[in-house]
């Protein structure tokens, strides 16, 4: 376990501890004595508190200890709901393991058996951030020196098609949606908004006579929060096709879509999404999440608008217009051949916009 050498005329001991291999000076010079002096005495020594770790001020733990601190860096994070459910399925995988036996060939192994379960190169990719920030509490720690989830290989995202609704099929969802899906329709159709946008509005939010809403809050992980971004936090123009349908809202709760109870609705799910099926079987209309409402305001937006992007991305809640143009450029195609050519590119005014 524990070995001599000489390094010039001074002895010197080597030992691993916990993988890491450790030299030490015993100040001695090479002679026969001093040899017979470290392996009658002062190895056996070393190699009994060796044996009973006695050296170590920093014993790695498993990884599922660190992980506790890595929640703990995170608790006051608006995802912390879902980080801590991420961390629980990771454990499921590392959790018993020591956090210095982990290597980079078992996380790779990991990471085959994402894709093997059918997750998208982009979860994968948020989970591996989270298994290397807990592995950087070891090495904050000082326990190992270095991420072995650092630098792994993944397959390039490519998200999925992004399928909007068309006119006639936006007309046909609100002519027979009622209640509460009516109403989150009409809202998520002529505004863009995220779900979680439109869940949170209070009325107070809704501004009729200036034809504005106020997005000051939105749900995140069934918890009422900020917006997702600073530039989520938005003043939204109301269009008047949407006017009708907020002049029906029922005003019993401070919340424009609460239970019964007053609380809000912490996602669409349970009965709202059997609706929402329902609703699309009975207008033959494909399958597809609620969420293309969002897309098909941008769309349409950006194809019968006098608009920018970057206007468009303002009132969408996007920081800036590369979203939009590497999501929704191929639903735009061929609209620039319907420009005005009486246009004078370099004196009318109305060449600002784009600017």
């Amino acid at each position: 376990m524990v070995g001599i050498y000489k390094r010039g005329k001074i002895l010197y001991i080597q030992y691993k501890e916990y993988d890491k291999l450790i030299q030490k000076s015993t100040k001695l010079k090479d002679t026969k004595e001093n040899r017979k002096l470290l392996k009658d005495e002062v190895i056996p020594l070393l190699e009994a508190k060796l044996l009973n770790r006695e050296f170590d001020t920093t014993k790695p733990k498993l990884f599922k200890e660190y992980s506790v601190f890595y929640l703990e860096e995170k608790k006051y994070h608006k995802t912390i709901k879902s980080i801590t459910s991420k961390v629980k399925s990771i454990n499921e995988y590392f959790g018993n393991q020591r956090i210095d036996t982990i290597t980079k060939h078992h996380v790779k192994l990991w990471v085959q058996e994402q894709d093997r379960k059918g997750n998208t190169s982009k979860t994968i990719r948020n989970y591996l951030s989270i298994v290397r920030g807990i592995i950087d509490v070891a090495i904050d720690a000082e326990v190992i020196n270095h991420n072995v989830a650092s630098k792994i290989k993944l397959l390039e995202h490519r998200a999925g098609e992004i399928e909007p609704f068309s006119e006639l099929e936006v007309r046909l969802l609100l002519s027979r949606s009622k209640g509460f899906l009516k109403l989150f329709l009409a809202i998520s159709f002529y505004t863009g908004m995220r779900t979680g946008e439109v869940l949170a509005l209070m009325h107070s939010d809704i501004n009729l006579p200036r034809k504005t809403i106020e997005l000051k809050r939105a749900l995140s992980e069934g918890e009422l929060s900020t917006p997702k971004t600073l530039s989520s936090v938005r003043t939204v123009p109301i269009f008047d096709d949407l006017i009708p349908f907020l002049k029906e809202v029922n005003y019993k709760s401070l919340y424009l879509f609460p239970k019964l109870d007053g609380t809000l609705y912490k996602q669409m799910a349970g009965h709202h999404k059997r609706e929402w099926k329902e609703l699309l079987k009975a207008c033959n209309i494909p399958y597809r999440k609620i969420y293309a409402t969002r897309h098909t305001f941008i769309v349409n937006m950006l194809k019968h608008s006098n608009l920018s992007i970057m206007e468009v991305a303002q009132i969408v809640g996007h920081t800036t217009t590369q979203m939009i143009i590497q999501n929704y450029a191929k639903y735009i195609k061929g609209e620039h051949l319907k420009i005005d050519r009486s246009l004078n590119l370099f004196t009318d005014k109305r060449t600002d916009r784009s600017l």
